[in-house]
């Protein structure tokens, strides 16, 4: 049983439970026309979150500030990541959630464009969850009559990959951010235009993830190849060139030496990506 405490608005109050810890009750009307120590009516609660869950990063007062509607749109879809794909938002991660919709709402319903410059990136690093991303935006639309833009299936990966990793959030950003440096060296270094879909960046990209999950986990791949290192160095000086861009910058950004052999599959999987790419300079 929960008793109110009391009442923010018409769907937001501050309840105590059996135990006497507070909690949030959200839901249509829970507020309207009751007064403190009545009992919150079970039929009108859509979600409780316990007070200790939101009182970091300034999650309660957000949620009191959010327009309602977005506020129960996000837990009907918090509701179906967890039915349908296993996904947990914790309290704080479902009010950022709710406040970033409520904010790209916003700026679509005023006509004010969304770009989000590392989507592809962020798509190729966690497909899985862009997949999930693009039926949140099909379960908005749905719920709230607004289409978002596909950029913002990019920004919502990132929320579903923090949480079903249980990280930092800013783990997902550093990543993809780390991706878009590179794709950028890749393209200035060699006059070459990365083709987001094609099969050789997908590779080349993927290898770019390994490296850098084995710098995080001080497991930096060696072995005997320099013979071919060498050959490889003299027959594509700008590739190699390239590699050592971003092996430099990786290593600067993760704080871990980044291994011959490391540059050295970075060469081959730039030489596939130039091979691959019309407009690419023949050395």
């Amino acid at each position: 049983m929960l008793v109110i405490k009391r009442i923010f608005n018409n769907n937001i109050v501050l309840a105590v439970d059996d135990t006497n810890e507070e909690v949030i009750v959200t839901g249509a009307g829970v507020g309207y026309l009751t007064k403190r120590g009545d009992q919150v009516a079970a039929e009108r609660v859509e979600r409780t979150f316990r007070m200790t869950g939101l009182n970091k990063n300034g999650a309660f007062r957000i949620l009191l500030e959010l327009p309602y509607e977005v506020v129960s749109a996000t837990t009907q879809v918090s509701t179906r990541l967890k039915a349908e794909h296993g996904i947990t938002l914790p309290p704080t991660m479902e009010v950022a959630l709710a406040d970033h919709l409520a904010q790209a709402l916003s700026r679509v319903r005023a006509g004010q464009p969304i770009y989000n410059s590392m989507l592809w990136e962020t798509k190729m690093t966690y497909p899985a969850e862009f997949i999930i991303a693009l039926e949140v935006l099909e379960e908005v639309h749905t719920l709230l009559g607004t289409r978002l833009p596909l950029d913002e299936a990019g920004f919502i990966t990132l929320h579903l990959a923090s949480a079903n990793l249980a990280g930092n959030p800013d783990e997902a950003m550093s990543l993809g951010r780390a991706l878009h440096d590179v794709v950028d060296m890749v393209e200035t270094d060699l006059g070459i235009e990365v083709v987001p879909a094609g099969p050789s960046t997908t590779r080349f990209l993927t290898h770019v993830k390994f490296v850098i999950q084995r710098l995080t986990h001080d497991k930096a791949f060696s072995g005997s190849f320099d013979e071919i290192f060498q050959t490889l160095k003299r027959q594509y000086p700008d590739t190699y060139r390239c590699a050592r861009h971003i092996g430099h910058y990786l290593a600067t950004k993760f704080n871990a030496p980044v291994t011959e052999e490391e540059e050295m599959y970075l060469m081959l999987h730039l030489r596939r990506l130039q091979d691959d790419t019309p407009n690419s300079a023949v050395e």
